[in-house]
C-alpha cells in the first residue's frame, strides 16, 4: 500500500469523536473509543472562536437505492435536520424539475443555496461538444445571477474513459494528456470570466477518476485558465481517497486557497481504487482534525455533505452531519483541550 495512503489512514486512530458524544467507526460495522486523558485546559493555544459556517445539504441523499423523494420531502427533511441551505445537483435550470422545486422556495426558510454542474467535454468522447458544454456552463450562471436564490455554482469536470487506470492515483490527473489539460483550461476560463461578470460565487470541484481529482490538479487548471474569481473547493471524500493529493496543510497554505468557498465534508472507506460513502460519524476521516483546520484557517464559507449510496433512512443519514459539526464546534469552544490542534 502506498505510504502516503497508509499514513492518511491513520486519522482514524487520532480520533477523539466520543468526547463530543459522536462514535468514530473504524469500518463499516466496528467502532472505535478515545482513551486518552483530557488535557489540561491551559495548555490550549487554540482559538476558542469558531466560524459558525452554513451547513448545506447536498442533493444526493435521497436519490438511488430504489427509492425517490419529492422536492417537498427533500427540503421539509433538511430545514428539520438543521440545514441551513440546500444545493442541487445535476438539475437543469430550465427543466421541469427546477421549476416544481421554484415553486416550492418561498415556503422554506434556507439561508443559502447552491447549484452543482458538470461538464464531460473533457475526455476525447465528448470533446466535440466543447462549445456548447461551455455554452451551457454560461447560461447556468446567468440563470443562477438572476435568480432570487442566488446560489453559489461548483462545477466539475467529469469523464473518465482514457483517465482510467488501475488505482485512484493512477487515474484521472495521472493519466491526462495535453488536450485533455487545454480543454479544462478552455472550460473554466469561460466559467471564471462568468462567474465574475454576474457575480456569481464559483468553485471548480474535485472528484476522484477526473481530470481534477487532487488539489494540485486543480490549482494547475484554475492557473492554466488564468482563473482570478473563482476557487478551489475541497471535498474531504475526493481529498482522501487519491493518495497523490497533496496534505492538507499543503492545500491550505497555497496562495490560490485564499480563494477557497466551498467545502465538503464526506467520510467513506476506502481501498486504493474504491470508497463508499458512509454517515459522518463513522468512516477513515478524521472529521475532527479535518474541521480544526479549517477552522485554524478561517474557513468561514457553506459547508456541505454527501450521501450518494449511504442507503437507508436519508434523513437519519444527513441529519448525523448537521448534528457531527454542532458537537465538534461545541467541544472545540466549551473544551479547548479536545481540539486535535492544541498544543
Amino acid at each position: 500500500m502506498n505510504s502516503k495512503y497508509s499514513d492518511r489512514r491513520k486519522f482514524v486512530k487520532q480520533a477523539s469523536f466520543l468526547a463530543a458524544g459522536i462514535g468514530v467507526a473504524a469500518n463499516a460495522t466496528a467502532c472505535i473509543t478515545d482513551n486518552r486523558e483530557a488535557l489540561p485546559a491551559e495548555s490550549s493555544s487554540v482559538d476558542r472562536k469558531f466560524p459558525d459556517n452554513p451547513l448545506v445539504l447536498f442533493d444526493n441523499f435521497h436519490v438511488g437505492n430504489r427509492r425517490s423523494y419529492s422536492w417537498k420531502s427533500k427540503f421539509s427533511q433538511a430545514q428539520s435536520a438543521g440545514f441551513d441551505g440546500f444545493e442541487f445537483a445535476g438539475v437543469d435550470p430550465q427543466s421541469d424539475s427546477w421549476k416544481e422545486a421554484m415553486d416550492l422556495v418561498s415556503d422554506t426558510n434556507f439561508k443559502l443555496w447552491g447549484f452543482h454542474w458538470t461538464t464531460r467535454a473533457v475526455v476525447d468522447k465528448h470533446a466535440d461538444k466543447l462549445d456548447s458544454e461551455i455554452e451551457k456552463i454560461i447560461e447556468n450562471v446567468e440563470i443562477c445571477s438572476k435568480s432570487p436564490l442566488k446560489p453559489y455554482y461548483t462545477l466539475s469536470l467529469s469523464g473518465t474513459d482514457e483517465l482510467g487506470g488501475p488505482t485512484f492515483d493512477q487515474r484521472g490527473s495521472a493519466k491526462a494528456q495535453k488536450r485533455h489539460w487545454e480543454r479544462a483550461y478552455k472550460i473554466i476560463a469561460a466559467y471564471d470570466k462568468a462567474c465574475n461578470e454576474n457575480g456569481v460565487s464559483g468553485s471548480l470541484y474535485p472528484h476522484i477518476n477526473w481530470i481534477c481529482d487532487t488539489p494540485q490538479s486543480a490549482f494547475k487548471i484554475l492557473a492554466g485558465a488564468g482563473a482570478e474569481f473563482i476557487g478551489p473547493a475541497f471535498c474531504s471524500h475526493h481529498w482522501y481517497a487519491n493518495p497523490a493529493s497533496i496534505e492538507l496543510d499543503e492545500f491550505l497554505a497555497n496562495p490560490t486557497s485564499k480563494r477557497l468557498n466551498y467545502v465538503v465534508l464526506t467520510n467513506g472507506i476506502f481501498t486504493s481504487s474504491s470508497f463508499n460513502a458512509i454517515r459522518f460519524n463513522q468512516g477513515q476521516i478524521d472529521m475532527a482534525w479535518v474541521l480544526a483546520k479549517l477552522y485554524e484557517f478561517g474557513y468561514q464559507g457553506p459547508i456541505s455533505s454527501q450521501g450518494w449510496a449511504i442507503g437507508g433512512d436519508p434523513y437519519e443519514s444527513s441529519k448525523r452531519f448537521v448534528d457531527g459539526i454542532k458537537a465538534l464546534r461545541k467541544r472545540f469552544t466549551e473544551h479547548p483541550e479536545l481540539n486535535p490542534l492544541v498544543s
